[in-house]
């Protein structure tokens, strides 16, 4: 969670109107480095003094020696000037060309270099000149298990409150895709009361999970091992692709039986042992892993597992005789795991 507090303390920075002469914006996730990148295009300068204190340059067609003139001069009209380096990691140069300049920056420019799904070398002289008079940032990719703190920390920002179940829903339903939960987050507080918590009802209501038909549901319903009400959700995935993606139900079957398969092989099954053991964040979700594992024995555990790596194969057209769709698919699926 040290991205998001980190993410959180530059804006912070940056709102109080505090800034550095350079930022480097690195790593896996484009989500922060968009978000800090684009405060600095939209909030350091006035509007009447972009047009001659605001540069950007892209990576692939970057000039160092325009890029050093441009960071040298001073502003005009103005207190500082801008300069960003969009998809800085198409730059076929040599960073450490510009080590003069990273060791002296001019105060009056503010230079950000956004190098999204590259980690820079922290080895590098380059890299320690801007980290030393600088912002270093390293964006990297959530867990799958930290999605709903990244939630909450989310909510909290926007001054509200969410309940663990309904994080939990929104991070196994919406995945790693920060930008779409923002959006999502966007929509929830815009009807929800702020004096009220964020509900799994919510989630519900206003996202678009159908309260009967959605992928939490339809694992519940296998590992319950209701065969009625897994195949009728079964069929309502396959035929609503758009909103209920195949790899998407798969990505959720595997991380639920592989938590199980772990489970099933602890000794100590406290509830609190079990949480850290698994990267759980709630009670809730430890109840359903236990659920399923006293209904799945260890082997056929390894065998829906092995399953879901097949299916997954099979989508993606490794050994697949005909055009299969992704609701024939999971229809067989479902029966292979319930039989």
């Amino acid at each position: 969670m040290a991205n998001v507090k980190q993410y959180q303390d530059i804006l912070v920075t940056l709102k109080k109107g505090e800034y550095h002469p350079m930022y480097l914006l690195h790593g896996e996730e484009p989500y922060y480095i968009d978000k800090i990148s684009k405060y600095i295009e939209e909030h350091v300068l006035e509007e009447h003094e972009r047009d001659f204190n605001l540069n950007v340059f892209y990576g692939r067609d970057l000039n160092k020696d325009r890029l050093l003139e441009t960071a040298r001069r001073f502003p005009m009209m103005a207190q500082r000037q801008v300069v960003i380096v969009r998809e800085a990691q198409d730059f076929i140069g040599r960073w450490a060309d510009l080590l003069s300049y990273f060791d002296n920056p001019m105060l009056s420019t503010i230079l950000v270099i956004d190098m999204k799904y590259k980690v820079a070398d922290a080895k590098t002289k380059w890299y320690k000149a801007i980290n030393k008079s600088g912002v270093v940032f390293a964006s990297t990719k959530h867990y799958d298990n930290e999605l709903p703190e990244v939630i909450s920390s989310f909510v909290r920002q926007m001054k509200y409150r969410i309940n663990t179940r309904a994080a939990h829903m929104m991070a196994e339903y919406l995945g790693n895709d920060l930008e779409k939960i923002e959006m999502e987050l966007g929509k929830l507080s815009i009807t929800v009361p702020l004096s009220r918590e964020i509900s799994a009802d919510d989630v519900h209501r206003l996202i678009g999970i159908s309260k009967d038909y959605n992928v939490f549901e339809y694992i519940n319903a296998l590992t319950a091992k209701d065969s009625f009400k897994s195949y009728k959700i079964a069929q309502f995935l396959g035929k609503n692709e758009k909103n209920n993606s195949f790899l998407m139900i798969l990505n959720n079957l595997f991380s639920h039986f592989s938590k199980v398969m772990i489970y099933q092989s602890m000794k100590s099954k406290d509830p609190q042992t079990t949480m850290r053991a698994l990267g759980l964040r709630s009670p809730f979700a430890v109840k359903s892993i236990a659920a399923t594992s006293t209904l799945f024995t260890q082997r056929k555990v390894a065998e829906v597992i092995r399953l879901i790596r097949d299916y997954d194969a099979r989508f993606k057209g490794v050994n697949a005789g005909y055009s299969e769709s992704s609701a024939e698919l999971l229809k067989e699926l479902t029966y292979k795991i319930l039989n």
